[in-house]
């Protein structure tokens, strides 16, 4: 497969977001395999596993570009997508990230194909706010994503005229809720 287009898929199969990993790995690979399959070229998909660790997304990103993957199918968090475009920028590569985000970001070695905030946030604020009112408690994980989600849900419940009740960040990889549910309860 040496004339064969390399594409890495730079996604975590374990750890707290592995589920979605999977998914998002399936995923890739069924869009590969109709590709090749519609244009006739070969097409040789090289996956890489950071198990959820920031820091080996940036060891992932280099395998991948040094196995000569110009094009990077991945992430799943805002974190780990900032921490590898500086070395796709560096090696004119190209990250295909296919989650939704928090936008305010554009880069010409990124091809942002997830929803943002006007996309999924403002409409759910639209539909909630005037049926449940707009005194709601955030919640979020505690990293990028959460914090910009929140940041403009409470723009959005301000121009309301309503008021955040409270607000709580748990890690990512947190299962316990317990705590949140009997403050907001």
């Amino acid at each position: 497969m040496d004339d064969a287009l390399k594409i890495g898929i730079l996604y975590s199969t374990t750890g707290p977001y592995g589920a979605m990993g999977v998914d998002a790995r399936d995923g890739a690979m069924l869009a590969i395999e109709d590709c090749a399959k519609r244009t006739g070229r070969a097409i040789e998909p090289i996956f890489y596993d950071p198990h959820a660790s920031l820091g080996a997304y940036l060891d992932g990103a280099r395998h991948l570009l040094r196995e000569g993957c110009r094009h990077i199918v991945g992430t799943i968090t805002s974190a780990a997508r900032k921490e590898v475009i500086p070395l796709v920028e560096k090696h004119d590569g190209l990250l295909w990230y296919m989650c939704p985000y928090e936008g305010f970001e554009a880069n010409e070695n990124v091809i942002y194909v997830g929803g943002c905030p006007n996309q999924h946030l403002i409409p759910a604020f639209e539909y909630l706010i005037p049926r449940y009112g707009a005194r709601p408690y955030l919640t979020g994980a505690n990293y990028v994503w959460g914090w910009e989600m929140n940041r403009l849900a409470r723009e959005l419940i301000t121009n309301a005229g309503g008021e955040v009740l409270g607000e709580r960040y748990l890690p990512l990889e947190e299962t316990a809720v317990e705590r949140i549910i009997a403050e907001i309860a």
